[in-house]
């Protein structure tokens, strides 16, 4: 085949002044001049984009705190091996966070951390070539959930009394102790087989089966307590789907849970989570934001601005 060039002499152009506006001169962000204040340096971030987003989204949590409106926090085991714990701690301690739905990943890294002051690898192999998981931590929280379940508590709450009764040497760094030493709600939704702790020889499917319902029931609660406020999906495939069914069911009983700003901090979130997060989660009324950024980023800059905002007011 025999292609000649295509000749361009006669094809179309816009003027610029037809041609539609991306970034206004105001969405242009500028220098951070040295010693300026944090406040200084969001300004000068671009007003587009995530930039305009995470200010946005540091808004909706401000608003939300002077409202007196639910702020829950969504997150995955990578929270807790980002160092992210003590950042969490401080932000329920000031009842900005007013509640957490935790994995079993990161349930497990919490109590890794309340033990041991940092996190560990799921398995160790031993000389024989085993994968074994920790003893301290995984016989901690089947033995908290077997006898939680008795009690009818969630599995939240079972471990979270478990670790307070016990005070291991980092318990002011573990944000399932923090939740239940002031009150505030927190769940756990396991993955049997996928979590190390289902491996321990204690774990009872029947006692954490029980406790497992018992903590999406009470997550149903906390988003239908939490319509005007905000919800925060981080580093976890699987919590936006859960925390999704947890408001269906809570409006399925006829409880109103609208008017959310729900957002997703995760750079690998997929295209499905964030439409559902956005569209199904966050509506009637409300905003759906999606932050593709990595949590040990995207999670101390956030807190930092609202810290920053609220001054005074905490």
């Amino acid at each position: 085949m025999n292609l000649k060039p295509l000749p361009f002499n006669r094809l179309k152009t816009t003027p610029l002044a037809k041609r539609r506006t991306d970034a206004e001169d105001a969405d242009f962000g500028s220098p951070f001049r040295a010693g300026g204040s944090f406040g200084d340096f969001l300004c000068s971030l671009p007003g587009i984009g995530s930039a305009r987003d995470l200010v946005d989204l540091r808004d909706a949590i401000i608003s939300a705190r002077r409202r007196d409106k639910g702020v829950v926090l969504g997150c995955g085991g990578h929270v807790m091996d980002a160092g992210l714990s003590p950042l969490i701690v401080r932000m329920m301690e000031e009842r900005v966070i007013t509640g957490v739905a935790m994995t079993g990943a990161a349930l497990l890294q919490d109590v890794e951390v309340a033990l041991s002051g940092h996190t560990l690898t799921s398995y160790e192999r031993d000389a024989d070539s085993d994968y074994r998981v920790t003893e301290e931590t995984t016989g901690l929280i089947n033995e908290a959930v077997n006898f939680g379940a008795i009690e009818g508590w969630g599995i939240g709450k079972s471990v979270g009394e478990k670790l307070v009764d016990e005070e291991p040497e980092h318990l002011d760094r573990s944000i399932v102790a923090t939740a239940t030493r002031h009150g505030i709600p927190l769940t756990v939704h396991p993955a049997i087989g996928a979590d190390a702790f289902n491996l321990h020889p204690a774990t009872h499917g029947e006692s954490l089966g029980a406790a497992g319902l018992m903590d999406f029931r009470l997550l149903a609660a906390m988003l239908a307590a939490s319509s005007g406020g905000v919800v925060l999906g981080v580093a976890s495939a699987v919590l936006p789907r859960v925390l999704i069914q947890a408001a269906d069911a809570a409006r399925n009983l006829g409880r109103k849970v609208e008017n959310l700003t729900c957002a997703i901090v995760d750079p690998a979130a997929s295209a499905t989570a964030v439409a559902d997060m956005a569209d199904r989660l966050s509506q009637p009324g409300g905003r759906g934001i999606w932050l593709p950024a990595p949590d040990e980023l995207a999670l101390p800059l956030l807190f930092a601005a609202v810290q920053d905002a609220l001054g005074g007011d905490q």
